[in-house]
C-alpha cells in the first residue's frame, strides 16, 4: 500500500506553507462580487475579471467587526460612495487557511483613493464609448413638442421626487395626462429596471409626447447607479425627448449627458414642462388680440369711408335740389310774363274764352307738376337704393367678419379635434387606441377610438 497522510494533516502542512510565505499583509485589487453584513461583520466574495468579463479568479475575505466598524464609514466618507457589491477596491489582506473552512483572505486596510480613481476611469470610459458611437446627442436633437401634455414617468411611486413633480404640474392651471412607469432607483436593480421601463414605454410611444425620469435627493453613490452605459444608450436612442431630474446638484450623471435636458431636481422638470406649455398659451394669446385688433381697424376703417360717402351724397343731393328749384323759380317766373303778354295781345279771347283760357293752363301746370313729382320720386328711389346697397355690402362684410371668427364658429355647433396634437383632417390619420382631443366652444373633449 501506497504511503498516504490525512486530510487534516495536509491541510495543516498546506496552512504551514501559506504562513511561511504569505506571513505580510499584502496588498490586492478585486472586485466585490458579494457583501454579505452579520452581527458587526462583513464577509465578502472577491472576483477578477477579464476583458470579456469571464471570471478568472475568486476568494472569500471576511471583514471582522472591529475593523470593518472603523473601515466603512473611512470608505464612505472618502470615497462619497456606499461600500458595497459592484465596486473595484484596493485592499490590504492576510492569506489564511482553516483545515475546517479552508482558504479565505482577512481584510486589513482599504486604499479608498484607488476606488475613486476607477470609478471616475469607468465614467469616463464610459462617456468615450458612447461619443465613439455617436449617440451622445442623439436624444437632444429631436423635436420638442410644442405642448408636452402627455408625459410618461419613470419612478418610484413611493420615491419624494414622484410626489414632488406631481404637485408642481397640479399647481399649474393646465391639464396634464401622466402614466406612471414604476422602476427601482437605486441599487443593483437600476439598471435592468430603468431599461425594461423605457422598453414599456416605447411600446406606447405614440401615447405620450415625453419621457421623464426623476427621484429624490441621494447620496453620491446612490446616484452613482445611472452611471450605466445601457441605461445611457437606451436614453441617448429613444425615440421621444427624454427629461430627467435625478436629484444631484453639482456633477451631473452619465444619464443627464445624454438626456434632451437635465434638471437638478423633480420639481425643476416640472417647472420646466409648465413654461414650455406657458409659452404656447401666450402666443395663442397674442395671436387672438391681434386678431381682433386686426378686425376691429377694418371695422373702423370702413365705417370712416361711409360717414365720408354719406357726407358726400349729402351734399350731391342738397346741390340737385337747389337746381331744380331754381329752374322752377325760373320758369315759373317765365311763364308769369307770357301769361302776361298772352292777356295783353288776346284780352278779347280772353274775356270770351276764360274758361278754356284757364283749363289749358291748369292742364300744362298739372303737367309740370307731375313730372317734378315723378322727378322727386325717381331721386329719393336713387338715393335710397344707393343706401341699401351700401347698407348691404357692409352688413355682408360684418357678417363674413363673423363667420371667419374662430369663437363664432365654435359657438355654432363646430368643433376642431387633434390627434397627437395635430389637426384631424381624415379617419386614415387615426387607428384604434388613439387618444383624441375635441375642442368645443366651451372646453374640450378627451376621447379614445375604439373602431
Amino acid at each position: 500500500m501506497e504511503k498516504y497522510i490525512s486530510l487534516s494533516e495536509l491541510n495543516f502542512q498546506v496552512k504551514e506553507k501559506i504562513e511561511q510565505n504569505f506571513s505580510d499583509n499584502i496588498f490586492v485589487v478585486a472586485e466585490i462580487n458579494e457583501l454579505r453584513e452579520s452581527r458587526g461583520h462583513a464577509y465578502l466574495e472577491l472576483i477578477e475579471k477579464d476583458e470579456d468579463e469571464n471570471i478568472k479568479a475568486k476568494a472569500k475575505a471576511t471583514i471582522w467587526a472591529r475593523i470593518y466598524s472603523m473601515l466603512k464609514p473611512y470608505f464612505e466618507t472618502s470615497t462619497g460612495h456606499k461600500f458595497e457589491a459592484g465596486i473595484k477596491v484596493l485592499i490590504s489582506v492576510k492569506a489564511v487557511f482553516h483545515e475546517v473552512y479552508g482558504y479565505s483572505l482577512n481584510v486589513i486596510d482599504i486604499d479608498p483613493t484607488y476606488t475613486i480613481g476607477e470609478i471616475e476611469k469607468k465614467r469616463l470610459m464610459i462617456i468615450k464609448r458612447l461619443e465613439e458611437e455617436g449617440v451622445t446627442d442623439m436624444n437632444k436633437e429631436l423635436d420638442f413638442p410644442v405642448v408636452p401634455q402627455r408625459i410618461a414617468v419613470i419612478s418610484s411611486d413611493t420615491a419624494a421626487g414622484y410626489g414632488d413633480f406631481i404637485n408642481q404640474l397640479n399647481k399649474s392651471p393646465f391639464n396634464f395626462y401622466v402614466k406612471l412607469f414604476e422602476s427601482a432607483m437605486q441599487g443593483e436593480k437600476t439598471e435592468v429596471s430603468v431599461i425594461n421601463a423605457l422598453e414599456k414605454i416605447y411600446e406606447e410611444e405614440k401615447n405620450f409626447d415625453i419621457v421623464v425620469i426623476i427621484r429624490g435627493g441621494g447620496s453620491k453613490s446612490d446616484l452613482s447607479w445611472f452611471d450605466s452605459y445601457k441605461i445611457a444608450v437606451n436614453i441617448a436612442q429613444f425615440p421621444l425627448p427624454v427629461l430627467t431630474g435625478i436629484g444631484h446638484e453639482r456633477d451631473a450623471v452619465i444619464s443627464d449627458i445624454v438626456a434632451y435636458e437635465s434638471l437638478n431636481t423633480p420639481t425643476a422638470v416640472a417647472e420646466y414642462i409648465i413654461n414650455t406649455v406657458s409659452e404656447f398659451y401666450n402666443y395663442l394669446n397674442s395671436l387672438s388680440e391681434n386678431f381682433a385688433y386686426s378686425v376691429e381697424n377694418i371695422l373702423s376703417e370702413n365705417k370712416n369711408k361711409i360717414s365720408e360717402l354719406g357726407n358726400s351724397m349729402k351734399f350731391m343731393v342738397s346741390r340737385l335740389i337747389m337746381n331744380q328749384k331754381n329752374k322752377l323759380e325760373l320758369l315759373g317766373t317765365d311763364y308769369e310774363h307770357k301769361i302776361k303778354q298772352l292777356l295783353n295781345l288776346h284780352i278779347f279771347q280772353l274775356k270770351r274764352y276764360p274758361e278754356k283760357l284757364k283749363t289749358a293752363v291748369n292742364k300744362d301746370i298739372n303737367t309740370k307738376i307731375q313730372y317734378f313729382e315723378l322727378l322727386k320720386i325717381k331721386l329719393e328711389n336713387s338715393v335710397s337704393s344707393f343706401f341699401r346697397e351700401e347698407k348691404h355690402k357692409l352688413a355682408l362684410f360684418e357678417q363674413k367678419n363673423n363667420m371667419s371668427n374662430p369663437s363664432n364658429i365654435l359657438k355654432a355647433g363646430y368643433s376642431y379635434t387633434l390627434s397627437n396634437g395635430k389637426l384631424l383632417r381624415t379617419i386614415k390619420d387615426v387607428k384604434k387606441g388613439d387618444e383624441l382631443e375635441t375642442f368645443l366652444y366651451d372646453g374640450k373633449i378627451l376621447s379614445t377610438v375604439k373602431k
